[in-house]
């Protein structure tokens, strides 16, 4: 299987990172006009400095993929802008199990925003879990970075107060997001859109540039909060198991992890379900209101 995709040289280094960090080996020897080459198990990756991009092998789909993903979010992600520029994502929103979490990334620099991408930050929903522990480690010690971490007992407790995600999700932004605006002097903050309240998160002007937009991931700076908010949730989800005495919770909130729910309420009681789920998913709720 041979497929050819056409790709800037950021685009390029972006997939670069995302092979290498998925285990692609690279070759020191390169061919004249041959900007990398990566190899892993049934697949070749040979992109050229023309822009070209050829993916070979019989196992291929899954770097075919990364690259669809890089080139999907291809708008130019730096006109207009001033640096620095933070960048804010959230992950566990849709986990039934597990904490909230909200990560802020400040990149001072055009220079600070090149290691950002060379890091392999990337929308976190094209990486595995072992690819965000990986790219959030090599994102230590490049720009600034803050991070919010809502347990389950915490987030339940602020949802009652709120009876929105979307107005908790303001809450804890306009917080960490003003914060990290203002320990890096930032002229830019975006934010991946979260819900029309998202650009209502403050009531009076700001020193700098405000941008909310949908896959906001292109831009490096939310790449990077994207990665560090997924790591920190596997993190927080592992806690949250541990705690419960359970080996794992499972990610997401399918029908498997809604009887996953039900078998735990069974076993320890359902109360149980405050200190490991967010009780304002329906499937929780009606358990919790059952009679078993």
């Amino acid at each position: 299987m041979n497929t050819v995709k056409t790709m800037t040289h950021e685009q390029q280094e972006r997939l670069r990172s995302a092979l290498t960090v998925g285990g692609g080996i690279e070759d020191p020897e390169l061919p004249v006009g041959t900007y990398f080459l990566t190899r892993s198990e049934g697949s070749v990756v040979t992109a050229y400095r023309s822009g070209k991009v050829l993916f070979q092998g019989q196992d291929c789909d899954r770097q075919v993929r990364l690259a669809e993903g890089i080139l999907a979010h291809a708008k130019p992600a730096s006109k207009g802008l001033e640096f620095p520029i933070v960048g804010g994502d959230e992950s566990g929103k849709g986990d039934l199990f597990g904490p909230l979490v909200v990560a802020a990334f400040a990149a001072r620099d055009e220079s600070e925003r090149r290691e950002v991408v060379r890091a392999g930050a990337r929308d976190c929903k094209l990486m595995t879990d072992a690819e965000v522990h990986a790219v959030a480690t090599r994102l230590d010690g490049i720009g600034i970075s803050s991070i919010r971490v809502l347990m389950p007992q915490e987030y339940n407790a602020r949802y009652a107060g709120v009876h929105n995600v979307n107005v908790l999700l303001n809450e804890v932004y306009a917080g960490l997001l003003l914060e990290l605006a203002t320990a890096s002097k930032a002229h830019t903050v975006i934010l991946d859109k979260y819900g029309g309240r998202a650009m209502a998160l403050w009531k009076s002007p700001q020193s700098f540039r405000f941008v909310v937009e949908t896959h906001a991931e292109r831009y490096p700076e939310v790449a990077a909060a994207s990665v560090l908010a997924r790591a920190a949730f596997l993190d927080g989800l592992e806690r949250t198991a541990r705690n419960s005495g359970v080996v794992r919770l499972p990610k997401g909130a399918s029908m498997e992890a809604q009887a996953f729910m039900r078998r735990l309420a069974s076993d320890k009681g359902k109360n149980v379900l405050r200190s490991v789920a967010k009780v304002n998913f329906a499937p929780v709720k009606a358990c919790l209101e059952s009679l078993f």
